[in-house]
């Protein structure tokens, strides 16, 4: 099975794969409508179930898969009395290994910074024989957990897809190794991590060609700062590529707009992003992009989404998310983006569901 052919764009991501994050969720006590509702998103699981949802957005992906994958990691490591790694520990470890000089060195690197962390983050280790280098994660959890295999494929996944970051180009690997027994999902696991799966392994593990250990790092400090907006839950991205700086803008504005937050300005987003506000409008430029139309496009996005079938949200309270000052500004908005009044387009979607 090739790499590409399990690849799917980042704008569209299927239902299922949203699916299967949520019935684990469900597996280990989790309500999946209530963790829908604490995202805010528009849809139950049952509209997964029956079809009334093909696909969502690539922010909305994002946002499900952090919650998901968080819950079922903090049970895993719950059943071995583990505290869990928390996002801002996962960021240090990747600014840790962006001054390293080639692939060897950020692996060995990454594997004294797990170990600093006493188990929480599972121990790391590079073995080579002749022309192939394995690289191992043990992470300690039970082999029978039903919320270890999809915590362990997002570890092995975020290891895999640093390292190709960082050296420019994806790593060839023929499937993620795993301690867990096949639970047939054959599909939709494979898809979702752009790779096979190899059950039942005596530890988790990738094999690459040893001559990959002396690639050097490619990138710089400032484009991790940009890539660790939405890494490592952007899984639906494939590994090495280049991030767009727009997109990392994007997914940071629709996460305001889900919480209820305003958007924040140039000012703001450059103090993030850890560069002028010159810059950022630069780096905006250069995708022939501006913040404005950034905004637009967040919005409208968002717009579609709260006035469809499902949600019962007034005019005037979407507008109100969306962080208009009031209702007619965003008629007049909306009848720019789409030509027609929020009033007829919801009217239509709703015929026609």
């Amino acid at each position: 099975m090739s790499t590409t052919a399990l690849r799917r764009s980042p704008q569209a991501v299927p239902a299922d794969f949203a699916l299967t994050l949520l019935q684990d969720a469900a597996a280990i006590g989790e309500e999946p409508d209530l963790i829908l509702e604490r995202l805010r998103l528009p849809f139950r699981i049952d509209d997964l179930r029956h079809g009334r949802v093909a696909t969502l957005p690539d922010a909305q992906f994002v946002q499900l898969y952090r919650e998901c994958i968080t819950l079922l990691a903090n049970r895993a490591n719950r059943e071995r009395n583990l505290p869990p790694m928390s996002k801002d520990e996962v960021d240090m470890l990747c600014y840790c290994v962006i001054t390293c000089a080639n692939l060897e060195e950020v692996i060995l690197r990454a594997a004294r910074f797990c170990a600093m962390l006493g188990g929480r983050a599972g121990k790391l280790w590079l073995d080579t024989e002749k022309d192939t280098a394995t690289f191992h994660m043990q992470t300690f959890r039970l082999p029978n957990s039903v919320s270890g295999l999809l915590a362990d494929l997002t570890g092995l996944s975020f290891y895999h897809r640093l390292y190709s970051w960082l050296i420019g180009e994806e790593i060839p690997i023929e499937g993620f190794g795993v301690i867990y027994d096949n639970r047939g999902d054959e599909v939709t696991l494979p898809r979702l991590f752009h790779h096979p799966i190899l059950y039942a392994q005596q530890d988790n593990h990738f094999c690459f060609p040893a001559q990959y250990l002396g690639k050097p790092v490619v990138r710089s400090y400032q484009r991790l700062v940009e890539l660790l907006a939405v890494f490592p839950f952007d899984v639906m991205h494939g590994p090495g590529g280049q991030h767009c700086f727009s997109e990392a803008v994007e997914h940071l504005i629709l996460g305001q707009l889900a919480r209820g937050e305003p958007i924040p300005t140039a000012a703001r987003f450059a103090n993030v992003f850890n560069m002028s506000s010159a810059t950022f409008r630069r780096r905006l430029a250069e995708e022939n992009a501006t913040l404005g139309d950034v905004k637009e496009r967040c919005r409208r996005q968002l717009a579609i989404e709260l006035l469809g079938p499902e949600s019962h949200l007034k005019i005037a309270d979407v507008a109100l998310r969306l962080g208009f000052s009031d209702a007619r500004a965003f008629r007049r908005a909306f009848r720019v983006w789409t030509g027609e009044s929020p009033e007829a387009y919801r009217s239509g979607r709703s015929g026609s569901a």
